[in-house]
């Protein structure tokens, strides 16, 4: 882990290359463009909320950063590199509806394969990756369950569960698919104060999020995206009703 990082103005913690960058990305389905021509610069040590209408094109940019889809065209860097899931860079949770529940493993052994891409392909976890996921499991307040079978957690416990992954990875970028979906206050509550604590370590978090009302508290910076990257930037610049009209084609109330 990282020391405390100083903040630069609007959440950004001052460095020579940015956390993400998307240079010309457009990702289509057959033949209907998803994403279109999409720019975004995300610089370190920001806690983003990427918001627009049902599809936006929300997830497929999650995807298509991770290098799960494949673009038409353009080009992905992950702090000014082409991004490989081999450097282990980016952390990513998915949206559960997506994860196979009912596979036979405790919440502690999903938690340990956060550390796989340290250990290498011919090392196994020891003591030292078992307490790495101990930690996080703790740290997302479910250190009692771990050796519960993931099938019969909550739907809460399991986000928390798939949070704690992620944590035991430690990397410098984190992409989360709506973490709050289907959980309860109490939960959603203890994943922003996660979320808050990987940005105080200068880590880069990018979720995609669907309540409007709570992005201004949660979040410093926006991503306004409708296929296109309608704006992004900090709060106070971005998230403007004149903004959310051009995204949402409609008057949203904040």
């Amino acid at each position: 882990m990282t020391g405390l990082l100083s903040a630069a103005p609007a959440g950004a913690v001052e460095t020579h290359a940015e956390a993400v960058e998307v240079h010309d990305l457009t990702v289509a389905y057959r033949d209907t463009p998803v994403l279109w021509d999409v720019d975004l610069k995300v610089p370190p040590g920001v806690l983003m909320a990427v918001v627009g209408p049902n599809g936006a094109g929300k997830t497929t940019l999650i995807k298509a950063i991770l290098g799960l889809l494949k673009p038409v065209s353009g080009q992905v860097l992950v702090e000014g590199k082409p991004y490989s899931a081999r450097n282990q860079s980016v952390a990513y949770v998915p949206q559960r509806g997506t994860v196979d529940w009912d596979f036979p493993t405790t919440a502690l052994d999903v938690v340990m394969m956060g550390t796989y891409g340290k250990l290498g392909w011919f090392r196994r976890p020891g003591k030292a990756e078992r307490a790495i996921a101990t930690d996080a499991l703790a740290r997302v307040g479910m250190g009692a369950f771990a050796a519960r079978q993931i099938s019969q957690l909550s739907g809460g416990q399991q986000q928390r569960v798939f949070l704690a992954r992620a944590l035991a990875q430690d990397a410098p970028v984190y992409l989360m698919d709506e973490p709050f979906q289907g959980v309860d206050a109490v939960t959603e509550k203890a994943i922003v104060e996660i979320l808050r604590e990987l940005r105080s370590r200068g880590r880069t978090v990018l979720v995609v999020h669907h309540d409007l009302h709570t992005v201004p508290e949660y979040f410093d910076w926006v991503t306004l995206l409708n296929v296109r990257v309608i704006a992004s930037g900090p709060i106070a610049d971005v998230f403007t009703p004149e903004n959310l009209r051009r995204t949402y084609g409609t008057t949203i109330r904040q």
